[in-house]
């Protein structure tokens, strides 16, 4: 689930596909990821466009966690197979947006977080 999630495959994926140049937009992804979409793409309207916009995390919980309060968390733009970690240093965001405090690299692997209930005695 949690691939699901996070996936991207906006240039193979049919419903990534836009009357746009190059064809399709990293922001019709589940994911979305416009900072992958071309600096000099046309799109139809700006949402499509390359943009300091996408999904910034993703957590997944099942019946069994839920009993615990607990789930699974990620940090970070969606990555994959076909995509490359999110990285400040080679962004053309990088100096026009504040990031003090954050990683250079994106680069997280999903966690378990256990939620501890006080017991009363």
């Amino acid at each position: 689930m949690m691939q699901l999630m996070r996936s991207n495959d906006f240039q193979h994926d049919p419903l990534s596909r836009c009357n746009c140049s190059p064809p399709y937009s990293a922001e019709n992804a589940i994911a979305a990821r416009n900072d992958l979409n071309l600096i000099n793409g046309t799109y139809p309207f700006p949402a499509l466009s390359h943009r300091s916009y996408g999904a910034i995390d993703a957590k997944v919980t099942s019946y069994k966690l839920s009993q615990s309060l607990s789930l699974w968390a990620v940090s970070g733009p969606s990555t994959g197979a076909h995509l490359p970690p999110f990285r400040w240093s080679t962004s053309d965001f990088n100096r026009s947006l504040p990031h003090r405090g954050h990683p250079d690299l994106f680069n997280f692997q999903p966690v378990l977080l256990l939620l501890a209930i006080p017991t009363t005695d």
